[in-house]
């Protein structure tokens, strides 16, 4: 960690491990990110004063990668195993939760939190890769449903949110996303970034 006084920091690496990667910090100066360890990549914590924390992985799965981290120090990101990839939230109180997948689905990542909790990443589904909106009160959240009728675009992917809701998702053209036939005859259109606005705003 850098800081305008004192410059770089190292964080430091868990037991056994020999490099580590930070992804996100917070208003508190508490990073996440992962580590290497003598069992293999974790999610980690770095307190804002202590050694760092291992966030362990959920069960059955053998690494896990932290990437963002909101206010009250409840960190994000993704587990690993058998069973591919989980989107997982975790908290102080409540540990490591796994956050599931789109219906149809085999894999998801967490990619940023708010300060209120919500979760957004990307899944996959029964339609394709997929952005999604996790909360407590509804759970995960397909985010095409807040695209315009007849948008031609596909959000695959969310990266950020923030406390006022807005979302900043990576969307395809929509005949890329489908994979039409006349997609197939020439080459993919590049992703293209949209703010997502709640109508209240």
């Amino acid at each position: 960690m850098w800081t305008r006084s004192a410059g770089p920091h190292n964080l430091g690496i868990l037991p056994g491990g020999n490099y580590s990667t930070a992804s996100d910090i917070n208003d508190l100066d508490e990073v996440a990110g992962t580590s290497a360890s003598a069992t293999g990549e974790h999610a980690v914590l770095w307190p804002k004063s202590g050694s760092v924390r291992d966030l362990g992985t959920l069960p059955g799965d053998t690494s896990s990668e932290a990437t963002a981290i909101n206010n009250n120090g409840n960190v994000v990101g993704y587990s690993k195993g058998p069973r591919g990839m989980r989107a997982f939230l975790w908290t102080q109180a409540s540990g490591m939760q796994d956050l599931g997948v789109l219906r149809g689905g085999n894999s998801s990542r967490a990619l940023g939190i708010n300060d209120m909790g919500a979760v957004v990443g990307a899944s996959t589904s029964s339609s394709g890769d997929r952005a999604f909106i996790w909360t407590k009160e509804t759970g995960m959240r397909d985010l095409n449903g807040a695209a315009p009728v007849n948008f031609d675009a596909v959000f695959v992917e969310a990266h950020a949110i923030n406390n006022r809701g807005q979302i900043l998702v990576m969307g395809i053209p929509m005949h890329d996303a489908h994979g039409s036939e006349s997609a197939s005859q020439c080459a993919p259109a590049p992703p293209s970034s949209f703010l997502l606005t709640p109508t209240s705003q």
